[in-house]
């Protein structure tokens, strides 16, 4: 007799329409029933972040999506002059401008993982091994929230999982690859109304360089040269 075939359990994924969370998602997609969440916190270049993670949503058709608003996010901000000189790689420039943004963009996804019975929020977050420090700061914060989740819902357990964590850019890249995921579903550039990335700005240069370090074309660029979208 066969046995029967175990239904994939529902997980959280947490999208701002970028690369990493493309990849955190087809990761999440080979062992769960995937549904993606968008926080629509109010970057610059937010409506392309919005497209881009519709896009997303058409080609892995989730057991559910949500795109919320979290406005909330960019009003409590800390002014630049307080909080010293902001730097960032990411697609949100000012991203290190909110205080606790980590903590309650899992929270947030915690809420919505009770409500569809998530065993897990997949979470893109990404430093390489060179950066120990912020690494182990992420690692740390992960394992705190985990236990604050076990502590507050035992009766419906789950966990964040950071799959990306420790790898380098490239990798980052070439796992996407490996999978067959349309990376040209993806927006980087922290610059606002572009129809196409900058190429200069510090995320796309981030990119640019683990685009050339995978030995791998970029479609965003090759639309770019071509005039396409």
């Amino acid at each position: 007799m066969l046995e029967p075939v175990m239904a994939k359990a529902p997980a959280i994924v947490l999208s701002s329409g970028g690369i990493h969370s493309l990849v955190t998602a087809g990761l999440a997609a080979r062992e769960h029933r995937i549904a993606l969440l968008h926080l629509k916190d109010g970057r610059a270049a937010g409506r392309q972040a919005g497209d881009t993670f519709d896009r997303q949503v058409a080609h892995f058709k989730p057991l559910k999506s949500w795109s919320i608003d979290a406005m909330y996010l960019r009003q409590m901000s800390m002014p630049p002059e307080t909080a010293g000189l902001v730097t960032s790689t990411g697609s949100d420039a000012q991203a290190a401008l909110v205080p606790l943004r980590e903590l309650q963009m899992l929270t947030v996804a915690a809420g919505f993982a009770q409500q569809i019975h998530a065993t897990a929020i997949f979470w893109g977050v990404q430093y390489e091994q060179r950066a120990a420090d912020a690494l182990a700061r992420i690692v740390e914060v992960v394992h705190v929230v985990n236990q604050l989740l076990e502590l507050m819902a035992p009766e419906a357990p789950v966990v964040v999982k950071t799959p990306l964590m420790g790898l380098e850019d490239q990798q980052v890249i070439e796992l996407g690859y490996q999978m067959g995921l349309p990376l040209n579903l993806s927006w980087t550039c922290q610059l606002p109304n572009n129809e196409a990335p900058c190429m200069s700005c510090p995320a796309c240069a981030r990119r640019i360089r683990a685009f050339r370090a995978a030995q791998l074309a970029d479609p965003l660029v090759a639309a770019k040269k071509s005039g396409g979208n």
